[in-house]
């Protein structure tokens, strides 16, 4: 069964979630780092830990992000030999925030959770398109 990781990229924070099956996308955790090479170097024990065979890069349509995941691409590439995708992310912060407001979440635990959430999303979606 594969593993893949799913980012959801932030300039100041990166959320994480995780599919082993290839079927389903549950948030993992968000990481709070605005310099590349720091978050890289937290997300490398995650990346032991969970073994993906690929991870998802969620990129917006337009805008600096663009450019930030590429640059987190090449990075990860140094750690990372498996297959890195990107894949869209437009609106997910959107559609987290409406999932969370729908489970009832408190104002604290959306904003601690929007961006795994998020990229939960980016995650699902790129599941259901295979």
């Amino acid at each position: 069964m594969p593993v893949i990781l799913a980012l959801d990229l932030g300039t100041a924070h990166t959320g994480i979630a995780i599919s082993h099956e290839g079927i389903l996308a549950t948030p993992l955790s968000t990481i709070f780092e605005r310099d590349l090479d720091t978050l890289v170097g937290r997300l490398t024990p995650i990346i032991a830990q969970y073994a993906p065979d690929k991870i998802i890069l969620g990129v917006p349509s337009h805008g600096i992000l663009i450019e930030y995941g590429r640059q987190l691409s090449e990075k990860l590439k140094e750690i990372y030999s498996g297959e890195i995708v990107f894949f869209s992310e437009d609106l997910s912060s959107r559609k987290a925030k409406a999932v969370m407001k729908e489970m009832g979440k408190t104002l604290v635990k959306k904003k601690q959770q929007e961006h795994q959430t998020a990229a939960a999303v980016i995650l699902q979606e790129y599941l259901e398109s295979l």
